[in-house]
């Protein structure tokens, strides 16, 4: 850093106070293009779609409706009937039957996003069934 430069004037640098951006919701678990082919192949619509990467971010129901804007009572019925389209009685099983969904995604051939297993050996991918 040159005798001209302060530390707050360095590229790339926060000042004191201020946050980093926020990654978009759910984006430290599978990419923009996954979340919305997910939620093609499941037929959610695009609350549902924020509610299920509220739970993949790790917030409460409160922290959902603070972020939404919505009340806590509106994001409890979003649950109640995303639980019922997948088949999911708890958080956890929503979880896992969204991350299935991907997978599912990921090692079909009609598929845009791309497979998590490369089979260039000629072995059978353990993702498939």
């Amino acid at each position: 850093m040159s005798e001209k430069q302060s530390p707050n004037s360095r590229v790339g640098s926060r000042r004191d106070g201020e946050r980093p951006p926020a990654p978009a919701p759910g984006a430290g678990i599978f990419s923009h293009q996954a979340w919305r082919e997910i939620a093609r192949s499941l037929k959610l619509s695009g609350r549902e779609l924020q509610i299920v990467r509220g739970v993949f971010d790790d917030h409460t129901d409160l922290g959902i409706a603070a972020e939404l804007s919505i009340s806590r009572h509106t994001v409890h019925t979003h649950f109640k009937r995303l639980h019922r389209k997948l088949g999911a009685v708890s958080r956890a099983q929503l979880v896992l039957r969204i991350t299935q969904e991907f997978l599912a995604l990921t090692t079909s051939p009609a598929s845009p996003l791309p497979p998590l297993c490369s089979v260039g050996d000629g072995r059978q991918c353990p993702l498939q069934r």
